[in-house]
């Protein structure tokens, strides 16, 4: 009982914190976080923070119109250019032009135009409704013709749009790189075999980690909304890779087969964009119109491209939220709250930025931070938002994490080769307010906000604690 008693006092005093507290004097009150690395985190008002956010967010929403639409159909139209010169040359000995606009081409269809549609950042501007989130690349034909790739377009816009974006850097962020890669970290092996096998996910991670990854996270949430309920040992953060198929691991987790994977996910892809694609090429020479060696030209050229497309990615996305600059964090919190708006910043890196050509190269992916505040905005919206963001974070003393994308991809290398770790934010600093459990287990939710440490175990005193107790039930 005392033990229990002694939880409660310290959940609800935090609490108390969190809602009765509302000056910028809150912060300062309380002692400095023991790293100096984290010193900024007592000083920060999270509700003034996030006020300002929510007041440019919905400037920059409002502005959204034809403009930004004209914009992507220029993206799209450089996206195409790049599939024209890949697929007029990939009959030719392969060369580094074929390969580049072919890998370019399937970059851009992601990362640019189905990335920015699938969250939604043209449902308001675009009146024909090519670009929604609600249709785009949904569907055998759409996927074909607005975004084909190895992974299905719903998987993803489960894995990426909802649960990654909305727990970014948590425990049940599925694209947690420092522990999806705890098998390399941990590993007793050379630093030199753990920098070949970070080599061959780079060439290999999109069929081999982020297909069958995505969807297993889109038949966990159909098996949820059926009523089934998972426990941490069903191993449901656990990265699910193509490795899954052949240890066991499919087999034990039942949650899909490899049949079944490989006819709605994979399949599709493969046959279609390395067999049916560039079997016009076969056709043309034998009819005498293109060398003999024209089909294996074809698919030696897309072949290599995927490898290059897999390495670019790679680059631009893996690198995103990791290095030893950046937060992981303890606990859920509420959307669109200052917790939330913290977060996106102090646990995502942006690359150099501005002008077109060069955000086309990094994918638009050089917007990270405020991509995450806001990600129902258009490509052009980043854009134009990011010198507001940045002063934005320097006015409110939160680190604004911006370098080149080759010194982030070094940062995140160490993260996987176990070099370097993550900051872990202080639970303590944490707005109890602003708390909150991705769990429909309304006893797991109460249980895990009661384990929010604090820095004194009765900061406020028997009679506060009631005080405290009394708002909370009200």
């Amino acid at each position: 009982l005392a033990d229990f008693r002694q939880a409660l006092i310290t959940s609800t005093a935090l609490a108390y914190i969190g809602l009765a507290a509302t000056d910028t004097t809150r912060a300062r009150s309380r002692s400095p976080p023991k790293k100096l690395q984290d010193a900024w985190i007592a000083n920060v008002d999270l509700d003034a923070f996030g006020r300002d956010v929510k007041a440019l967010g919905k400037r920059l929403e409002k502005a959204q119109g034809e403009d930004d639409v004209n914009h992507i159909k220029k993206i799209c139209l450089w996206s195409n250019t790049c599939a024209a010169v890949g697929l007029a040359t990939m009959w030719m000995q392969p060369n580094p032009i074929s390969v580049f606009a072919l890998s370019l081409w399937t970059l851009s269809r992601w990362t640019t135009i189905a990335h920015h549609t699938n969250h939604g950042g043209y449902n308001n501007a675009d009146k024909t409704r090519y670009f929604n989130s609600k249709g785009f690349a949904i569907g055998f034909k759409a996927r074909v013709t607005q975004w084909f790739d190895w992974m299905l377009p719903e998987a993803w816009n489960v894995e990426h749009n909802n649960l990654h974006h909305y727990r970014l850097s948590e425990a049940d962020d599925p694209d947690l790189v420092e522990r999806n890669l705890g098998i390399i970290r941990n590993a007793p092996l050379p630093k030199i075999f753990k920098y070949v096998a970070v080599g061959f996910l780079m060439c290999t991670w999109k069929w081999f980690y982020y297909a069958p990854n995505t969807y297993k996270e889109l038949k966990i949430q159909q098996m949820r909304r059926a009523g089934k309920t998972f426990t941490e040992e069903d191993g449901v953060d656990e990265a699910f890779t193509m490795k899954a198929f052949l240890d066991g691991t499919a087999r034990k987790r039942n949650w899909f087969s490899f049949p079944e994977f490989f006819g709605k996910v994979v399949g599709p892809y493969l046959i279609g964009h390395f067999l049916l694609l560039p079997l016009p090429m076969l056709a043309l020479s034998s009819a005498g119109v293109l060398p003999a060696a024209a089909f294996k030209n074809s698919v030696i050229s897309l072949l290599l491209a995927d490898v290059v497309t897999n390495i670019h990615a790679f680059i631009v996305i893996a690198t995103n939220h990791a290095g030893k600059d950046l937060y992981t964090f303890s606990h859920g919190c509420a959307p669109n709250s200052g917790t939330f708006y913290m977060r996106q910043v102090a646990s995502s890196a942006n690359f150099r930025t501005g002008g077109d050509l060069n955000d086309f190269m990094h994918g638009w992916l050089n917007y990270q931070v405020e991509h995450h505040m806001w990600p129902q905005l258009s490509a052009l919206s980043y854009q134009r938002s990011q010198p507001e963001v940045k002063a934005l974070c320097e006015k409110h003393g939160i680190p604004y994490t911006q370098e080149s994308v080759w010194i982030r991809l070094k940062k995140t290398v160490d993260i996987m080769t176990g070099d370097a770790t993550q900051r872990p934010y202080p639970p303590a600093y944490e707005l109890q307010k602003d708390l909150m459990v991705w769990n429909s287990n309304k006893a797991d939710s109460v249980a895990a906000r009661k384990t929010v440490e604090e820095i004194n175990s009765n900061i406020l005193g028997d009679a506060k604690f009631k005080e405290a107790s009394e708002s909370v039930t009200a």
